[in-house]
C-alpha cells in the first residue's frame, strides 16, 4: 500500500503497509478483474476486524469498490505467475475436486478456495507443511532435473566430448539448468519468505559441490537468513519465515537425538521408518510450537500419526504432479490417463488427514496464548539445546543405523511400480468404458452456498437413464458447487453433457463460470441477454475459447438429451422483453423423461411480469408437472400470480430453492417458507432444512430418494 485518502479530502498521503485484497470470481488469472503487477484503487468503509482473526489484521473492509489503474510488474514474473495459474488450471481440468486443490497447494503452493474444507484439518494435525513451500519440495525438484540432465556429463554424449574440460563444462550446464529450474519453481510456489529460503538452501546445496566445497546445512540456514534479512528486514516478522526458519532448524538439531530415544521401535517390521518419521516430526513440533499456538491457537497432539500416513506419499505425489502439468501441456487426454494414478494418492493423504483431525483429543485450542511464554518456552529450548550440544555423545557418537535391508533390486522395484500403475490405469479404463446407465434419472437440487450458513442458490444436477449428465445453474459459491458436483461424479469424469444457464446473474453465472472453465461441456444452454454485463461477456469468451457449442434458446423448443428426456423450453420469448429485471427474461424449462415430469420455474417465480404472461398463454396440456421448483426466499411473500400456475401444473411435490443474492434492506435471512393457503396442501421440500434433494425416477415411477 502507498497511498490513502479519505472521503474528507482529496488529498493522498503517503503510508507504508500491506493489505489483502480478496476478489470474488473463479479465475485468479481474470481478463475482467486484478491481476499480479496491477495498482489498484480500493474505495470503501474501513471497519474493525473479526474478534477472532488474525492478530496481524488491523482493519477490513467489506465490499470495496476496485478498479485496476495501472499495470506493471517484473516481466519474468508476470510470465512465471502466468504459468503457475496456467499449471493450476490444468490440475483443476483433469482432477476433481477438492483433491485436485490438493494437488495445487503440494505443487504449486496456491491455495484456492476449493481447499478451504481441508486446511482447518491439516492446521490442527500439523501437516500443514504439505501444502507450504519447503526443502524436501525443492530437493524433489532438484533431484528429477539432475536426473533428467545427467545425459550431458554420462553415457554416449559424454563419449562424444572427450576431455576433461569439456566434461567439466557439461557438468557446469547441468549445474545451472538445476539452478534455474530451482529458481523457476520458487517463483511457481508463490515466492513468499518460505520458498525463497527453501530456494536458496537447495540452490547452495546444488552449488556447493560443484565448488569443491562441503555443504553444511548449518551455514547455509545462517547464510540465508542472513541475507534475506538484510534485503527484508521484515521478513523476521512473516509468520511463514518463522515457521519454515525454526522448523528446519529444528529437525537439524532434535531428529538425532529424539530417533536416538526412539530406537527401539527400529525392532518392529518398518520400525527405522517409523523412528524417523516421529522425530522428524516431533522436532519440527517442538521448534516451532509457540509461532503454531500463537498464529493458529492451537496445539496438535496427532501429528506424528498423520505424518506417518502423508509424508511417506509426498514425493510421488510432487512428481506425479509435475508430470501431470507437462503432459497436461501436450493433451488433456494423455493428462487424464496420468490422473488416475494420483486421485487415488491424493485421496487418501486427504481422508487421512479428515480422520486424524476427527480423532477425540487430536489438538488443544489456546485462544489466549501470552507471547511472553513463548519467549520462555525458546529461552528453555536454548539451554536444553546447549546442553545436548556440550554432550560429546550427540554429535560424535555414531549408532548404527537399522535400515532395513533392500529385498528388491533396483529393476526388481521398476517392474513393480510400472506393474501398480498399469492395473491402476486398467482398473479405471474397465470401470469409464462401463456404462453409466442405469434405467433410473436422477435429479438432484444441489445444496450449494458458503460452508457453515443457510443454502443459498440453485444448482440442479441430472444423470438420465442412459448415463447423459446436465447442470442448470451453478450459484454464487464456486467451492460448495465444486465438490457438490465432483462427489456425484466418477473421479475420472472431467465432462458434462449440457450445461444451462436460466437467467444471466452473478448469483446463477458465477459457479457456472467455474464449470465451464473445469468441464469439457458438450452443449451450452441458455436464453441470451439484452444488455450483456461483464460477467455475462466473460461466460460468453469463455464458452468460445474452450470450443463449446452453444445454443439460445426460446419458448416453444424441445432439446432431447440421451434417448428418453426432453427439455421443453417454456420461456421466454424468442424476443426479448425489455426490462431492467433480467428475472422477466428467466428460463424456463419443463422436464419429460419416463415416469417423471419436472417444471423448473426457478426465478421465474419472482418476476410478476413472466407470471402474468403465462398465466394468459400457458395451456393446461403444456403444464402439468409432477414436480414444480421455484425460487423462494423467507422473507418476501410469494407472488399471488404464481398460485394459479401451481394450481394448473397440478404437482405432488414442491421444490423451493432459496435465492443467492438477498436485498440490502433485509436484516435477516428467514429460513421458513410460509405458502398461500392455496397451495399449503402441496407436499414442499427445502434445500435451505433438508440440504440436497435427490429425486430418482423409472418407468414405473419417481420417489424423494433417502439422504
Amino acid at each position: 500500500m502507498d497511498k490513502i485518502a479519505t472521503t474528507s479530502t482529496s488529498t493522498w498521503q503517503t503510508v507504508h503497509g500491506t493489505i489483502e485484497v480478496q476478489i470474488s470470481g473463479t479465475s485468479i488469472e481474470d481478463a475482467y478483474g486484478a491481476n499480479y503487477g496491477d495498482s489498484l484503487t480500493l474505495q470503501g468503509k474501513l471497519a474493525a476486524p473479526q474478534a477472532h482473526g488474525p492478530a496481524d489484521v488491523l482493519a477490513q473492509m467489506t465490499f470495496p469498490h476496485v478498479t485496476v489503474i495501472g499495470h506493471g510488474g517484473n516481466p519474468l514474473m508476470v510470465w512465471l505467475f502466468h504459468w503457475r495459474i496456467h499449471f493450476a488450471t490444468l490440475l483443476e481440468q483433469l482432477l476433481p475436486q477438492p483433491t485436485a486443490a490438493l494437488l495445487i497447494a503440494i505443487v504449486l503452493g496456491l491455495r484456492t478456495p476449493q481447499l478451504e474444507p481441508l486446511t482447518q484439518a491439516f492446521n490442527v494435525t500439523g501437516t500443514a507443511h504439505l501444502i507450504a513451500p519447503s526443502g524436501f519440495k525443492v530437493t524433489i525438484v532438484a533431484r528429477l532435473i539432475i536426473s533428467c540432465t545427467s545425459w550431458l556429463y554420462t553415457g554416449r554424449l559424454a563419449d562424444f566430448w572427450p576431455g576433461s574440460r569439456r566434461r567439466i563444462w557439461q557438468r557446469w550446464l547441468s549445474t545451472a539448468i538445476v539452478l534455474s529450474c530451482i529458481g523457476a519453481y520458487t517463483i511457481l510456489s508463490g515466492a513468499g519468505a518460505a520458498a525463497i529460503r527453501s530456494g536458496i538452501m537447495g540452490s547452495l546445496l546444488v552449488l556447493a559441490p560443484r565448488l569443491g566445497r562441503t555443504y553444511n546445512i548449518y551455514t547455509a540456514l545462517a547464510f540465508t537468513a542472513l541475507g534475506m534479512s538484510l534485503l527484508d528486514p521484515l521478513v523476521l516478522w512473516d509468520t511463514g519465515f518463522q515457521l519454515s526458519f525454526l522448523g528446519t532448524l529444528g529437525i537439524v538439531l532434535f531428529t538425532p537425538q529424539i530417533q536416538q530415544w526412539l530406537h527401539p521401535l527400529c525392532r518392529l517390521p518398518g520400525g527405522h521408518f517409523l523412528a524417523e518419521t516421529c522425530a522428524v516430526t516431533l522436532a519440527a513440533q517442538l521448534a516451532t510450537l509457540p509461532i503454531f499456538a500463537l498464529t493458529f491457537q492451537q496445539v496438535s497432539f496427532i501429528a506424528p500419526i498423520a505424518n506417518m500416513l502423508t509424508v511417506p506419499l509426498l514425493g510421488i505425489v510432487i512428481t506425479l504432479g509435475l508430470l501431470l502439468c507437462g503432459l497436461g501441456l501436450l493433451s488433456l487426454t494423455i493428462g487424464a490417463i496420468c490422473s488416475w494414478l494420483i486421485w487415488p494418492l491424493l485421496w487418501f493423504m486427504s481422508q487421512s488427514i479428515l480422520v486424524c483431525a476427527a480423532l477425540p483429543g487430536a489438538y488443544l485450542s489456546v485462544p489466549t496464548l501470552d507471547s511472553r511464554l513463548a519467549w520462555l518456552y525458546y529461552l528453555s529450548l536454548s539451554l536444553l539445546c546447549y546442553f545436548l550440544l556440550t554432550r560429546s555423545s550427540w554429535h560424535t557418537k555414531v549408532y548404527k543405523q537399522h535400515t532395513p535391508r533392500k529385498l528388491l533390486s533396483k529393476k526388481a522395484r521398476r517392474l513393480l511400480y510400472a506393474a501398480i500403475a498399469v492395473v491402476i490405469i486398467l482398473t479405471t479404463g474397465i470401470a469409464t468404458l462401463h456404462s453409466q446407465a442405469t434405467g433410473t434419472i436422477s435429479i438432484t437440487f444441489l445444496r450449494v452456498g458458503p460452508s457453515g450458513k443457510p443454502a443459498q442458490g440453485e444448482a440442479i444436477f441430472i444423470r438420465t437413464a442412459d448415463g447423459k449428465t446436465v447442470l442448470i445453474d451453478g450459484g454464487l459459491d464456486v467451492p460448495s458447487l465444486a465438490q457438490a458436483l465432483d462427489a456425484r461424479l466418477p473421479s475420472w469424469q472431467r465432462s458434462l453433457d449440457v450445461v444451462v444457464l436460466t437467467v444471466p446473474r452473478t448469483d446463477h453465472l458465477l459457479g457456472l463460470q467455474d464449470v465451464v472453465t473445469r468441464y469439457q461441456v458438450g452443449t451450452v444452454i441458455d436464453g441470451g441477454m439484452l444488455h450483456p454485463s461483464a460477467m455475462y461477456a466473460h461466460w460468453r469468451q469463455t464458452i468460445q475459447e474452450q470450443h463449446f457449442s452453444y445454443q439460445p434458446v426460446a419458448r416453444g423448443q424441445t432439446l432431447s438429451v440421451g434417448k428418453d428426456t426432453l427439455l421443453q423450453i417454456i420461456w421466454p420469448e424468442a424476443q426479448l422483453h425489455v426490462s431492467n429485471n433480467v428475472q422477466d427474461n428467466t428460463l424456463i424449462i419443463r422436464l419429460i423423461a419416463p415416469g417423471i415430469r419436472l417444471l423448473l420455474l426457478g426465478t421465474a417465480a419472482q418476476s410478476q411480469y413472466t407470471l402474468s404472461q403465462l398465466t394468459s398463454q400457458s395451456t393446461d396440456s403444456s403444464w402439468q408437472a409432477d414436480i414444480v421448483q421455484i425460487v423462494a426466499d423467507g422473507n418476501q411473500p410469494i407472488l399471488k400470480e404464481l398460485v394459479p400456475l401451481v394450481q394448473r401444473a397440478n404437482p405432488s411435490l414442491l421444490i423451493v430453492t432459496p435465492p443467492s443474492i438477498r436485498l440490502k434492506k433485509q436484516t435477516s435471512s428467514s429460513t421458513q417458507i410460509k405458502l398461500p393457503d392455496a397451495l399449503s396442501h402441496i407436499p414442499s421440500l427445502s434445500t435451505i432444512k433438508a440440504g440436497a434433494i435427490e429425486i430418482t425416477g423409472n418407468i414405473q415411477g419417481w420417489k424423494v430418494a433417502s439422504p
